[in-house]
């Protein structure tokens, strides 16, 4: 009996074996293109989908009414966080997807578009074509609270630059760039420390997934400025540029941050772009194939009229 238990964990050990073996999945590019998009309510959709187009139509428009259509294929996987995408990517060698190009790291490949790769060069001589703001929203309407108005003054003035540059976004000097098109300039200010603190409520922040590391960075920079810890000053939760929006209009105390990576436009919110970023095309670090891609053909990728990577000419 023992000997025949002996045979039978053998058995099942070597199929586990091969099992996990065949789990190791290599890049082929004959195979159907996993697309990995956002969803609709991230400005990092909204910031791709502006821009790649096939020369005629965008990913996303508007129609005469003013109603949003969106373009990318059924069959994409829609995320709504920058990291699930990140990791999706890492782990499928048939996926492509987009994510800020703050959040980069070596775990993915960045694919080139239209010859030019993202960088701080490249996104502030606009050749590299996909990118968008970062925004810093409040509500118009309402008095902000003593600690809101002081974070935000904070964010307005260039002590925020070092937390802005340390993950890779381009932190804006230019008043013409950190005011949205047409609108008065709005200058880099300059940051005073108080004297303490002041009391009440936390700030509560919202919005963008992408600018987590940014915002994050900037909160622990200004607390510590306060001797304090974070979390005793912050309440942030993100989940998407729309909800940031929404979490601002809604503002009744005057203590809620909104955070946009796309531009912001409505007549209760007040805003400004606080730096840069790029929004990066990402392949598997096992896809051999891809070193760049053109407009039209990441349009027709997202459009699923393109299916294989062999596809691509």
């Amino acid at each position: 009996m023992k000997k025949l238990l002996a045979i039978l964990a053998g058995v099942v050990a070597t199929v586990t074996l091969a099992t996990f073996a065949g789990c190791s999945v290599e890049f082929n590019p004959d195979k159907n293109i996993s697309i990995i998009a956002r969803d609709t309510a991230s400005g990092t959709r909204e910031a791709f989908d502006s821009v790649v187009t096939d020369g005629e139509q965008k990913l996303q428009f508007k129609d005469e009414k003013g109603a949003k259509h969106f373009l990318t294929s059924s069959t994409a996987e829609q995320i709504s966080s920058t990291g699930v995408v990140k990791s999706k990517v890492q782990s499928d060698p048939q996926a492509i997807g987009y994510i800020s190009f703050g959040s980069v790291d070596d775990t993915v490949k960045v694919v080139k578009v239209n010859g030019v790769a993202p960088s701080k060069a490249t996104v502030l001589d606009k050749t590299y074509k996909i990118q968008r703001p970062f925004v810093v929203m409040t509500n118009k309407t309402v008095t902000m609270s003593k600690k809101a108005a002081d974070f935000v003054k904070y964010l307005e003035s260039s002590s925020v630059k070092e937390d802005c540059e340390k993950h890779g976004v381009i932190f804006l000097e230019d008043a013409k760039l950190r005011a949205n098109e047409g609108e008065a300039e709005i200058p880099v200010g300059t940051y005073t420390k108080l004297d303490k603190l002041p009391d009440g409520d936390k700030i509560v922040i919202r919005g963008s997934t992408s600018m987590k590391e940014v915002i994050t960075e900037a909160a622990a920079s200004y607390a510590k400025l306060y001797n304090v810890n974070a979390e005793d000053v912050f309440d942030i939760e993100l989940e998407g540029s729309s909800k940031g929006t929404k979490a601002v209009k809604e503002d009744t105390k005057g203590n809620v941050i909104g955070l946009s990576s796309a531009a912001v436009k409505d007549e209760k919110v007040k805003s400004f772009n606080i730096c840069y970023d790029a929004v990066a095309v990402i392949v598997s670090k096992k896809n051999t194939l891809i070193e760049n891609l053109t407009l039209k053909q990441l349009f027709e990728i997202y459009t699923a009229k393109i299916t294989k990577f062999t596809e691509i000419k």
